[in-house]
């Protein structure tokens, strides 16, 4: 698979190969339309076909007549509905995140910001946008865009989907505290630079 970029001037590309290796592991591989833990429909490495039974049966996965079953990977599957491949389910999953990037780097979301993150943060964020979190908190994304770390990690937990997922076992909740704590270290490594500016300038004027 080829290397996709996401490029602006004067700043490091970012690479989704990491990102994208990372959401195959986490969504897993379904083969059948199914619905994820918020009731949407959702096929392949958790590529959204519609939040509805209305958005799903106009989709070109629908044959017809929905025939639940229980799968491995999700909790329910349409074993009637049309299957795809997992290479086709990787292009799908490619085109997502490379829309979700774009999408995470408009001004009302990150802006520019975006590059200016750690790369480990960066993934995560990726990954928040694919999953569709990170996108409904717009104060969350506030704080980012105002180097408020810790902040931004406290406001994104404060969340009821946290919550439900917290309650229910989901490995959602891990995924949102994976980002939170992503968020305080980089808080913690932007004071600490801060800090050692700070005391370079203070010594050369000593």
């Amino acid at each position: 698979m080829p290397d996709y970029l996401l490029v602006r001037p004067n700043k490091k590309p970012f690479n989704f190969s990491k990102v994208s290796s990372e959401i195959e592991k986490k969504e897993g591989f379904v083969a059948h339309p199914y619905r994820d833990s918020r009731g949407f429909w959702t096929i392949g490495f958790g590529s959204l076909i519609g939040r509805s039974d209305a958005d799903y049966k106009k989709s070109p996965y629908y044959t017809g007549k929905i025939t639940m079953g229980k799968s491995g990977i999700a909790n329910k599957a349409d074993l009637s509905g049309k299957s795809i491949t997992e290479e086709t389910a990787r292009g799908m999953m490619m085109e997502s995140i490379s829309n979700e990037a774009s999408r995470a780097t408009k001004e009302s979301m990150l802006g520019e910001k975006f590059f200016d993150l750690s790369p480990d943060l960066q993934d995560e964020v990726i990954s928040s946008f694919y999953r569709g979190g990170l996108p409904q908190s717009k104060k969350t994304l506030g704080f980012i865009r105002e180097g408020k770390f810790e902040e931004a990690a406290e406001e994104f937990l404060d969340h009821d989907e946290y919550r439900a997922a917290k309650k229910s076992g989901s490995g959602v909740a891990t995924r949102m505290e994976a980002l939170s704590s992503l968020l305080r270290e980089e808080g913690r490594k932007k004071a600490t630079f801060s800090d050692a500016v700070e005391q370079g300038i203070s010594n050369e004027k000593l």
